[in-house]
Order: C-alpha cells, then structure tokens, then sequence
C-alpha cells in the first residue's frame, strides 16, 4: 500500500483579517502624527511671524532715531497714503515679505473683498494712541513722542489685525464704553485683532522693539486690570 505524502501549501500575500489590522494600526498612527505634524507646522508659521514682528520693532526704532523720536502715522492721515508706517518703514525693512504673517488666512491680498475699495496690504497694525492729535485733543490719541510712553518695554504698538479687513491700525482705546474717544466711540477688540492665529493666541511687538507671543486676554481684560496697549500705564 503507497503513502501519499502531503505537502502543506505556502501561503502567498495576507488574511483579510491580517489586512483589516494593518490598515487599523495605520489609522492610529496617522490619527496620533498628523495633528503633530500639523503643530509642528504652525509652529514653524509662529516662529516665522515672529521674526517679522522683531524686525518690525528694530525698524520702528531706527525710525524713531532718524525723525525726533516720533512714531510713524498711519491710514488715518491719508488712506493708501506715502507717508503711513507701511510705506515709511520701508527703507528699513527691505522687503514687502515682512508685512505677511505665513498664519493669516485673508482671501483679500489680490483684490478687495465685496464691500471694499482696496486689498489688504498688511497682517499687522500700529496703536492708535500713538497718533498725533489730529483734532487738537487727545481722544485716544497724540501719544506720537517715545518720550509720552511710560512704559516702552510693557506696551504693545504693533498688533496681528483681523483677517480680510484692510486697516493698518486698531483703537484700543475705544475697546471699552464709556471711553475717552470721541472719533471711534466704540468697537469690539475682536472685530479689529486677529487674537489666536498662532496656538490660541498671537505675536505682539512692544515699543521698545522686542516682540512676543500671548494670549489675548494676557494683553488687555474688559474690567481695565490689565491694558498693555495704554502709554500711560
């Protein structure tokens, strides 16, 4: 009588159960990484605005040293005009890139949005209070000297401002109602700074030049405790 031998067959390729696993243990990974990956690349944007903001704050002080100690006008002495701080912060800075946070997601750089007369040419606004007094009287303004800021190193003047809007400076001074403005009476912070591009908050440079990250409501609160926009404190 002949015994046959039997061979046991070599699989080839994977269970469906084998595959169902390794497409799981994927979807894990990609579920714990990507959200890294992604932090990590806001990160990167963070850092990048704010080395923008700091060599913002260097210019603003080469241009306090060259014109008396006073700081740059904005869009409120002429709209789009030469002489705002986006165009005479210029020769300090070299280049237009400066003026774009890589984290502003505003759909108006090419053209103005419905509604508007010009595109955004800037992620960042200077302080209001630093205007000269245009109308004679203080009215949350005409602290434009260094020398009117009691506290260059705790007040913030240059802000990343809200998305798709086309101004190149913001009121905190008319924050809070009632208040000392009489040209603005009163707006809400969050209509005018983009607040948390950046981790939950954003960049902010002082007027002594140095810039930093914080949370908004670590720049200012409603009840007046805390105002690091104010030159007076």
């Amino acid at each position: 009588m002949r015994i046959t031998e039997v061979i046991p067959m070599r699989r080839n390729g994977f269970t469906l159960i084998e595959l169902l696993v390794v497409i799981a243990i994927i979807a894990i990974l990609a579920a714990i990484l990507f959200p890294v990956f992604a932090q990590a690349r806001e990160k990167a944007r963070q850092t990048q605005c704010l080395s923008n903001m700091r060599q913002m704050g260097l210019a603003v002080q080469m241009y306090l040293q060259d014109f008396d100690e006073r700081f740059p006008l904005d869009s409120h002495t002429g709209s789009g005009a030469s002489w705002t701080w986006l165009f005479t912060l210029q020769p300090y800075t070299k280049t237009r890139l400066l003026y774009r946070c890589p984290s502003d997601p505003s759909t108006n750089w090419e053209r103005p949005r419905p509604g508007q007369r010009t595109p955004r040419r800037v992620s960042y606004g200077t302080n209001f209070w630093m205007l000269p007094p245009l109308w004679g009287e203080q009215d949350c303004l005409g602290y434009n000297s260094l020398a009117s800021i009691v506290s260059p190193a705790n007040t913030i003047y240059i802000a990343e401002v809200k998305e798709d809007t086309t101004t190149d400076h913001y009121h905190p001074g008319a924050w809070r109602f009632p208040n000392e403005c009489s040209s603005v009476y009163y707006v809400e912070p969050q209509r005018e700074l983009a607040m948390t591009w950046h981790s939950g908050g954003a960049n902010y440079t002082y007027v002594d030049g140095h810039a930093k990250w914080h949370r908004f409501e670590q720049t200012w609160t409603p009840d007046g405790t805390i105002d690091r926009y104010d030159p007076r404190r």
